[in-house]
């Protein structure tokens, strides 16, 4: 689908869509405690539905509505092997493929689109007494055999993904268990994993990152679980309006442990307007400045980042491009392309991305190389674009937030 987006300003309000992250790790706790659990939030977003697939393909009866999911507890089926698709969703394929290997004597974990040229490494876990079967660390991968409790040494310098399906499980199997974690990046999906664990009353003991201590054979009593809002969805629409107008955005939770929600501390070191309400938050175009940030623990801010650097006065840095290589798309060759064909210079220079504020913005036709930030970064400039902007293979955008383009022209409408 291409989708033509008319020069506009952002003026009203949205109520974001819910956290893919929080969504899809609640819907992995609820397999795994096997009890009934109402989930409260909207699942329409890609990533979520290939999670409830997964639950479902483990025999857990799924009822879903516009905005809840109700997880029914039973029996996992008697069966030693198990085959999953985790789509194009690498947590689902890391987190769950950790999972079903506490379960089942063998693992095959599928794919599809850009995951399968993603690299997935598991041979960690053979230290937890299973066996990894891959080429070259890309999809399909089978392990063989049932994960166990115990001491494992995780190497997480390219992602936490991993860290987060050993924590999620590793508390309802018997035995203590010790994490050695080298190299952490992107802590805060990993505080996401854990303030989800205590929601559903698992401890996890949690050594400055370095060093994870858990119990096994933890039980969990919690039946509902509220799902909050996305702060990657919200940054687009917050810089938008930073960039053109005006926003309110309800839903966001300001004490979230989301990375994302950094994007109010790049607004206001730019020189937006941000006003804090109580059920909302308010942001309001004013003269912007470049910025430097650094984005390692949040690489899913540098598409709206970008957008927002393009406007600003003088030369942004944004650093961290290390983390966007093994992404959708390798974000940060994609974002220099396509905001090359509106008007935007951006340099690559190690691991630091320089923008330059330009001084109109082109319309045109540009490619969300199937990545679903690409996508969104590329519409909202259509607010402040002399032009149409078309986006090439717009629909992208239902991995991580299927109303986009609903709310967009909510805003514009």
């Amino acid at each position: 689908m291409n989708k033509i987006i008319h020069p506009f300003l952002y003026k009203g309000k949205i109520h974001i869509n819910s956290s893919k992250s929080y969504f899809q790790r609640a819907l992995a706790l609820s397999c795994l405690t096997r009890s009934d659990c109402l989930i409260l939030g909207s699942p329409d977003d890609e990533d979520v539905k290939i999670a409830i697939d997964v639950c479902r393909h483990l025999g857990m009866k799924i009822n879903v509505s516009s905005s809840s999911v109700k997880v029914v507890g039973s029996s996992f089926p008697i069966s030693k092997t198990i085959n999953f698709n985790a789509g194009e969703s690498g947590l689902c394929a890391r987190m769950f493929g950790v999972i079903l290997s506490s379960f089942y004597e063998k693992t095959i974990i599928q794919g599809k689109g850009t995951l399968l040229s993603r690299e997935i490494d598991f041979s960690c876990l053979e230290e937890l007494g299973v066996q990894v079967e891959s080429i070259d660390y890309n999809l399909p991968i089978i392990i063989n055999g049932k994960l166990s409790s115990g001491i494992i040494n995780i190497d997480c310098s390219n992602s936490s993904q991993l860290l987060t399906g050993l924590l999620l499980v590793l508390p309802f199997l018997k035995g203590e268990s010790i994490l050695n974690v080298k190299g952490l990046v992107s802590r805060p999906y990993i505080d996401i994993t854990i303030d989800v664990l205590e929601s559903f009353g698992i401890t996890v003991i949690n050594n400055d990152y370095e060093k994870f201590i858990i119990s096994g054979s933890q039980k969990s009593i919690v039946n509902r679980y509220e799902i909050e809002g996305d702060w990657s969805g919200a940054a687009f629409h917050l810089v938008g309006a930073a960039i053109s107008g005006s926003i309110d955005v309800y839903g966001l939770n300001l004490k979230s442990f989301q990375a994302d929600k950094s994007i109010l501390d790049v607004l206001e070191l730019c020189g937006a307007e941000v006003i804090i309400n109580n059920n909302y938050i308010r942001v309001k175009k004013r003269e912007l400045n470049s910025f430097s940030f650094d984005a390692t623990d949040c690489p899913d801010l540098f598409p709206p980042l970008v957008a927002l650097a393009s406007t600003c006065k003088g030369v942004s840095v944004i650093y961290g491009v290390g983390r966007l290589c093994n992404k959708e798309s390798n974000r940060s060759l994609a974002l220099q392309q396509e905001f090359k064909k509106i008007g935007v210079k951006i340099t690559i220079n190690g691991n630091r991305m320089l923008i330059e504020g330009a001084d109109s913005i082109l319309g045109g036709e540009v490619e969300s190389h199937n990545d679903h930030r690409i996508a969104m970064a590329l519409s909202i400039m259509a607010c402040v674009a002399s032009s149409p902007i078309i986006v090439k293979n717009a629909n992208v955008v239902a991995k991580s937030y299927s109303n986009f383009y609903l709310d967009l022209a909510r805003i514009y409408s």
